[in-house]
């Protein structure tokens, strides 16, 4: 073991160079006490209950006995009062992951918190519980992130800058089910972490890349089909995370059903999935299977935003409604009343196509990387596309103004302007 004690001695007759190694030694002997943790790839996840809730995930390395130390405070060092442990492992592609249901927590509350196990400590991150009840905030939304590593890393650094209380990641997070790819992804996803340690949920949907245990093993998500919904506030905003990979109705489409029935109050309602119901690009096929499961429920019970992925192009609609009457194509008509929004599909880092398959009912279309931005208040929500490659110099945005387009961002603008307003749709209980 490297003697502390004899360095004041050495350097007392050493000269700059002699110094500038014993400081290495030093941190290298610190490496190995501890000192550096020997935990990683973090991601935060919200599976349920993000008011009073959320699940701590990371990779264990090294170490036993890990445990999760948070708590409200953060005044330097100062000793987080509470602490959870390990409530799943899970191996998957040779990749150790760890997650900690924290639970009890306070409403639209910062908390701090560090990883601890018998080696190390990992460095102090942040997080924003949900508000209770109508309020103001944003979230991010895309997919298809793939294999283009620098486009990827770019939109997840856009993630960092405005700072959204959650993310929707609508699958095809890799190119290929491996340990490599993962370690990829998950090593790529810190830069989702702000300079300040502050950190973003990730609620994960399934894309046809992912293997079948894929999002379950690394996101812990309620069971292994991969769908689910949260809901956030008392009947404000509720999302809906559906696997386009399994049959679309079955069980699948049930559970929809009776959710959706069940929630039928909730202001806001938003469904993020993998493969559009009407691609935007040429070479991809129709869904008609989706179509006949998902859309008359999406209208029936006043969804307002469907947010597709897959196709790696752009694309946004105006509010539609199922139909085959005259006026309509592929089975949608534009209806600005009761109509619902989709928005896509999936540009985080995937390789382009062409936007080359526009519908009469197309608001906009285009082909570049881009992480959507939506932001909800009682009043409104509206969407936003940012353009990933504009981040490098970008600023962060302001507490004081979670909507203001930070420093150096830019924001897609096509003809039918830079945003797009969701219409409120409020459908009375049939209870």
């Amino acid at each position: 073991m490297f003697n502390h004690r004899l360095i004041p001695l050495i350097i007392m007759n050493s000269p700059k160079l002699i110094l500038l190694s014993i400081l290495t030694v030093l941190a290298l002997a610190m490496s190995t006490t501890g000192i550096l943790a020997e935990t990683d790839k973090y991601r935060l996840i919200w599976n349920s209950s993000p008011e009073s809730s959320i699940t701590v995930g990371w990779c264990q390395k090294d170490g036993e006995n890990p445990r999760v130390h948070y708590g409200e405070a953060n005044n330097g060092d100062q000793e987080l009062p509470l602490s959870h442990g390990v409530d799943r492992k899970s191996t998957h592609h040779k990749i150790e992951s760890r997650f900690a249901r924290l639970t009890g927590l306070k409403a639209d509350t910062l908390y701090y918190f560090v990883i601890r196990d018998s080696n190390s400590e990992s460095r102090r991150f942040s997080f924003k519980t949900a508000p209770v009840g109508a309020a103001s905030f944003s979230f991010a939304a895309g997919g298809d992130s793939r294999n283009h590593r620098d486009a990827r890393q770019r939109a997840n650094q856009v993630v960092s800058k405005i700072r959204p209380l959650f993310v929707c990641f609508g699958g095809d997070m890799i190119n290929k089910s491996n340990h490599e790819s993962w370690v990829g992804w998950l090593d790529d996803w810190q830069l989702t972490t702000g300079k300040d340690g502050h950190m973003i949920p990730i609620i994960a949907a399934r894309g046809n890349h992912e293997g079948k245990q894929d999002i379950h093993s690394f996101f812990d998500t309620p069971h292994e089909n991969d769908y689910y919904a949260v809901g956030f506030g008392s009947g404000f905003l509720r999302v809906y995370t559906l696997n386009s990979n399994i049959v679309r109705g079955g069980e699948q489409g049930k559970w929809l059903a009776q959710d959706l029935s069940e929630h039928n109050d909730f202001k806001w309602k938003v469904a993020h999935y993998h493969h559009p119901f009407r691609p935007h690009q040429s070479g991809k096929s129709e869904q008609d299977a989706q179509y006949k499961a998902w859309a008359s429920l999406f209208f029936k019970h006043g969804l307002n935003l469907a947010i597709e992925c897959d196709s790696h192009v752009v694309k946004r609609t105006w509010p539609l409604r199922p139909s085959k009457e005259e006026g309509s194509q592929q089975g949608f008509i534009r209806d600005d009343k009761l109509g619902t929004v989709f928005i896509g599909e999936g540009c985080w880092g995937a390789p382009l196509r062409r936007n080359n398959d526009d519908k009469s009912w197309t608001r906009a279309s285009g082909s570049f990387n881009q992480v959507n931005w939506i932001c909800v208040t009682p009043e409104k929500m509206f969407a936003r596309s940012i353009l990933a490659d504009s981040v490098e110099n970008a600023s962060q945005v302001k507490d004081s103004e979670p909507f203001k387009l930070p420093e150096g961002l830019e924001i897609w603008e096509p003809e039918n302007g830079a945003e797009v307003i969701i219409p409120p749709r409020h459908v009375k209980s049939s209870s």
